[in-house]
């Protein structure tokens, strides 16, 4: 009775546990599929130990078919038990070395397999024999079971030796208390054979290892909110690269503006009128190409692009680019190599030409670079499964001629065979580099200063290798907002410190906070479905203020609470803002005070 009352008990820890595990929202990872097998086997075990009893009690023969039926499923409860433990040993000990993809272990497969396992289990022939007032069963039955069994603790005695090195980490404290316990249950049966204690060690061991999981709660929290940041910077990213893009064009205009001014307002020689038409053209140019190449995004053609079959990873080479770059620059020069985080690791492409072309580029401005800085920066759109990556090297060295300039840019594209052997170096000149981005369908831009600088910058649209893990986006919105009753925020506002102190601000009062550059950006967000409870719109923005932003955005029967922030010589007119479509207003000259009062 002693041994049935701690089965009893450890039937009811694993009942409250299933309910606890099952009714708990989950990240869908391999892991806790295992673990759900375990939970549900402990489960299982302890009732069917139950049965068993409860038929031995009502005085059922050891021959009676109902019985041996019972006992080979006890068995294969066992057994489930053990080769799920086995496979989570394995699984976690993989992870923690980096080599194993959660994508890669078929549960269906595993499934299967042991489903074949426990029909040949209840095939088999099962005795029972009585010694001593116990039943022991015996049989090919038993046997296979003690086989298996015994092939797990193998498996599992390989994947520790093999990770040795990460005994360390919590993962393996189940691992730890199996050795424990059933060292323990085994002496305990030696000296009481009457006790049977490996259901309690199933679900002792099930109980412990709930908070070791890459589950619930804390860790699901953690796993949300680091895929949220990831996506959220990406985001930012490419906000803040639009707003400098859209500083670079107005450079040009401003420039176009002023030699106009210039014509119409003075006499000029035909010296002076071929110079303006030169600078004007050049303007013209930067601002076709900016448009074009660079913010074209409708301009993606999968069918027009190269497919290529060789993947690799643009972080890993614009990293080796990085540390070469770094071994050329002279003591009085300073480095500064940006990549935004939100381009795909992994792409399609010519790797080896794009990073001769990047190489050339940089070891040339490099070397016309004496002192000041060389800085490269790349930044990326995606749309669909194609990536536009766009890379920007300057420097303030002494420059490039308009001339060599238009030679460059007006030279035949072909690659000939002198072409050919110098593409053996790391890095060429410039007029081969030209050739060899537009043979892989980029562009390359150059752009020379009035006095001294140059600025190139290439573009390359490059398929992406898609990755199966689908987007958690909706999950963690819901998650979020659920577990932690916080409210999500939008800040839409063109000045970057500004946006940031906001931003901050508001995350000490645990907001969930995004930010956008662009009045469009922000429209575009919502019409994406994009959640927010509060939208933050800054009054004074370029191409959209705040009053065209919320006008467009109410057109949307968007839900969000819109605020309008305000400088100080414009709070007496704030109630029209209020009949514009504002929600409310908030005083930017006490943005902190302001921030408090109203959230």
């Amino acid at each position: 009775m002693l041994s049935i009352s701690y089965t009893i008990m450890s039937f009811i820890v694993c009942l409250i546990l299933m309910f606890v595990y099952f009714t708990k929202e989950r990240i869908n990872y391999v892991e806790n599929k295992i673990y759900s097998f375990i939970v549900i086997s402990s489960f299982l075990s302890c009732l069917l130990e139950i049965i068993n009893f409860g038929l031995v009690q009502n005085g059922i023969k050891a021959t009676d078919p109902l019985y041996s039926f019972t006992l080979k499923m006890l068995f294969t409860g066992f057994l489930s038990w053990i080769y799920s433990f086995t496979m989570y040993t394995i699984i976690t000990g993989r992870k923690q070395r980096g080599v194993f993809n959660e994508q890669g272990l078929s549960i269906k497969r595993m499934s299967l397999i042991f489903a074949l396992v426990v029909a040949i289990i209840l095939f088999l022939p099962i005795e029972i024999l009585e010694t001593n007032g116990l039943l022991l069963p015996v049989g090919l039955s038993v046997n296979l079971i003690y086989i298996l069994a015994g092939a797990c603790i193998v498996a599992m005695v390989i994947s520790i030796i093999l990770n040795r090195k990460n005994l360390k980490s919590k993962k393996y404290i189940p691992l730890y208390l199996v050795i424990v316990f059933f060292t323990i249950i085994v002496i305990a049966q030696k000296i009481f054979p009457e006790l049977f204690l490996v259901n309690s060690g199933f679900a002792i061991v099930a109980f412990c290892m709930y908070f070791t999981i890459e589950n619930p709660d804390i860790k699901m929290v953690e796993e949300l909110i680091e895929n949220r940041k990831i996506i959220e910077r990406a985001g930012e990213e490419k906000s803040v690269f639009l707003f400098k893009i859209s500083q670079g064009l107005r450079e040009p205009v401003q420039n176009i503006n002023k030699q106009i001014g210039m014509y119409k307002s003075s006499k000029m020689t035909k010296q002076d009128i071929d110079f303006v038409v030169e600078s004007i053209d050049k303007n013209n140019q930067k601002i076709n190409y900016l448009i074009n190449e660079v913010l074209g995004i409708s301009s993606f053609d999968n069918i027009n692009l190269k497919k290529v079959e060789n993947t690799y990873n643009i972080y890993s080479l614009l990293e080796d680019v990085k540390k070469r770059g770094k071994s050329y620059i002279k003591n009085d020069v300073g480095y500064n190599f940006s990549v935004a985080k939100s381009m795909p690791k992994e792409l399609y492409g010519d790797s080896i030409k794009l990073k001769q072309v990047i190489m050339s580029v940089l070891v040339n401005a490099i070397k016309n670079t004496t002192e000041g800085f060389v800085e490269v920066e790349v930044n990326s759109f995606t749309k669909y499964d194609v990536c536009r990556i766009m890379l920007t090297i300057e420097d303030s060295g002494c420059g490039t001629d308009i001339k060599v300039i238009n030679n460059i840019m007006d030279q035949d594209l072909e690659l000939t065979e002198k072409d050919y052997l110098k593409t053996e170096k790391l890095d060429v000149d410039l007029p081969l580099a030209y050739k060899i981005i537009k043979s892989l369908g980029g562009t390359m831009y150059i752009k020379a200063g009035d006095i001294k600088g140059t600025e190139v910058t290439i573009t390359l649209d490059q398929h992406i290798v898609k990755n199966e893990e689908m987007s958690l986006t909706e999950k963690v919105d819901s998650y979020i907002k659920t577990r932690r009753n916080t409210k999500k925020v939008l800040i839409v506002d063109d000045d970057e410190e500004e946006i940031r102190k906001i931003k901050h601000a508001l995350e000490r009062k645990n907001y969930d906070v995004v930010i956008s550059m662009f009045g469009a950006d922000a429209i575009d967000r919502v019409k994406n479905k994009e959640k927010y409870d509060i939208i933050l719109i800054d009054d004074e923005m370029p191409l959209m203020n705040g009053i065209n932003v919320v006008q467009e955005i109410n057109k949307l029967k968007n839900k969000s609470k819109e605020i309008v922030l305000l400088n100080k010589d414009k709070l007496f007119i704030a109630k029209h803002y209020l009949k514009d479509g504002f929600d409310d207003y908030i005083d930017k000259t006490n943005l902190i005070e302001e921030i408090n009062k109203k959230f």
